[in-house]
Parts: C-alpha cells; structure tokens; sequence
C-alpha cells in the first residue's frame, strides 16, 4: 500500500473542500497546515449569511465576482475568527474548473492576505470538472 505524501493528502483534502464551494465560475479549496496538520479551511464562496451565486447568481464587476471570497483569504479568515496563528504555516489550493490550468497563484489581493498572515508556501494544483 503506498501513503501519500503530506503534500498530496493535503491537496486531496482541498480537493474536497473546493467541492463546497458556491462559485459558478470554478470551484477553489484551501487547507491550511503546520507540522502536518490542519489549521483551517475554505472554499471560494460568500459570507456566511450572505445569498450565494448558486442561489441568485454572479454580482459581477469588470469580470470579477463581488459576492464571493476567494478561498486561501476565507481560509485564512477562519482561523483569524478562532485564533489560530498561521506563522510559517503551507496553503494548499485545489482548483477545479475550465481556468485550473490558468489558475498557478493566487490573485494580488489574496497574495497580501497570505503574506500578512506570515504563511510560509503554497502549493497548488488543479483539474477540470
């Protein structure tokens, strides 16, 4: 029986965790960990309490989606709203979608939250639905 390594039992988590996700448009998982374990979780989708774009569509701006978030900075929200420090910790994100071959880092705003946030790496991957 081979295990898999850290880096892919993480990425199949995100995996799984992109599969809540309520974008239209791709469907992104983050898991953030330490020491081989997992700090905290997101996927790109809308606030809690908010409408999802599954519900009443895409709020879209010069082709960007207003009403979601991005799923490394729900990630790292999550462990913010629970205290959980992230200093040196790796973000992995799973896209799956049409634009997962493009998708090779996170956007600018996403990236000052991770750099904010103290996360050591990312590793990344993706595939189509």
């Amino acid at each position: 029986m081979n295990r898999p390594t850290w880096d892919e039992y993480f990425l199949e988590i995100a995996k799984v965790v992109a599969s809540r996700s309520t974008c239209i448009r791709g469907k992104v998982g983050a898991v953030i960990a330490s020491r081989n374990r997992i700090l905290a979780t997101g996927y790109n989708g809308s606030p809690v309490g908010e409408s999802h774009c599954t519900d009443v569509g895409c709020y879209t701006i010069n082709g960007h989606c207003e009403r979601t978030i991005h799923a490394e900075t729900n990630a790292i929200g999550y462990a913010a709203r629970f205290g959980v420090a992230l200093e040196g910790a790796i973000l992995y994100v799973y896209m799956i979608g049409e634009n997962e071959s493009q998708y090779t880092e996170p956007c600018h705003d996403c990236m000052k939250v991770i750099k904010a946030a103290g996360i050591g790496s990312i590793i990344m991957r993706g595939d189509k639905e």
